[in-house]
C-alpha cells in the first residue's frame, strides 16, 4: 500500500469523523421510524428499537403482526335480569 493512501485515509477519518458515525445510523433511524409508524397503525406501540436494531427483519416482523383489535378477546355480555 502506498503511504499517501494511508495519509489520505487518516486525513478523511480525522476531518470527516461524523460521516463514519451518521452514515450507518441514518438507515437504522429511518427503519426504526417506519417500523414504529407501521406498528402504530396496527395498534401497537414501542416498536422503534425493533426496527432500529433489526432493520429489515424487524420490519418484516411488524408487517406480520395481526391488528391489535383482532388479538383482543371478546368480552362476554352479562345476562341482564
Amino acid at each position: 500500500m502506498d503511504s499517501t493512501f494511508l495519509t489520505n485515509m487518516q486525513y478523511l477519518m480525522a476531518n470527516f469523523w461524523y460521516l463514519f458515525l451518521f452514515v450507518p445510523l441514518l438507515p437504522a433511524i429511518i427503519s426504526g421510524i417506519l417500523t414504529a409508524k407501521l406498528a402504530a397503525k396496527k395498534g401497537y406501540y414501542g416498536y422503534f428499537f425493533t426496527g432500529f436494531f433489526f432493520n429489515m427483519i424487524g420490519l418484516i416482523y411488524v408487517v406480520g403482526l395481526p391488528l391489535a383489535k383482532d388479538c383482543a378477546m371478546p368480552v362476554r355480555k352479562r345476562n341482564q335480569q
